[in-house]
């Protein structure tokens, strides 16, 4: 359909949304643009370092981005100003999820914070992991993340760990989940990748 030429190094993360797509770039930047017509309707400058995240708030007419600078910068899709500057990540904040309750952050420090996608305020930090985030899912009620071979469970309301679902693998790369079932893409040391499934059962997904 169109070609969206303007960011001026490689582009990491991409966000969809109706004829709007969010673009965020090692060039320090974040684009919106009209993928039917080709146009650029924002460039947005802020972040420092190189943007490895987006999202879009549909709800509230906003996007999100996470960078090499440590920050989540939230953005207005209506006039391209930056609204909030979310600081307290000590590394890069390489994924970023948002439901209509709260907003998720993973970043290299080795921990998750949950924000509030209104005003910005940091709710809780999630912090039992040792190594770089690889992967996470939330939903209003849980959040499940994956670093250091471990995947872990964390209740979302109150930042409290609540168990380790998986543990003794190489690496945990992707993960979701729903109501009955979880899924992740993980690796042993000396094995091929393949994918776990676990059963929460009803009772357990909902407590």
């Amino acid at each position: 359909i169109n070609t969206l030429t303007g960011h001026t190094h490689s582009v990491r993360a991409i966000a969809g949304l109706g004829n709007l797509v969010v673009s965020g770039s090692y060039d320090t930047t974040v684009r919106v643009w009209n993928y039917m017509t080709g146009e650029n309707i924002w460039r947005m400058v802020g972040h420092t370092q190189k943007v490895y995240s987006v999202v879009i708030d549909k709800k509230r007419k906003r996007c999100m981005s996470g960078s090499m600078d440590c920050t989540v910068r939230v953005w207005s899709l209506e006039n391209g100003t930056c609204l909030h500057v979310l600081e307290g990540h000590s590394s890069l904040v390489g994924l970023l999820n948002l439901t209509p309750e709260y907003l998720v952050s993973a970043a290299a420090d080795s921990t998750l914070r949950i924000w509030s996608p209104e005003d910005g305020t940091c709710l809780n930090v999630l912090s039992a992991h040792t190594g770089a985030i690889t992967c996470f899912q939330h939903n209003s009620d849980k959040v499940i993340s994956g670093s250091d071979g471990t995947l872990k469970m964390w209740d979302i309301r109150t930042g409290k760990f609540v168990r380790d679902l998986l543990t003794g693998f190489r690496s945990i790369s992707q993960v979701q989940f729903d109501r009955r079932r979880c899924v992740a893409a993980v690796q042993k040391y000396g094995h091929a990748g393949w994918i776990e499934v676990l059963d929460f059962g009803v009772d357990r997904a909902t407590s």
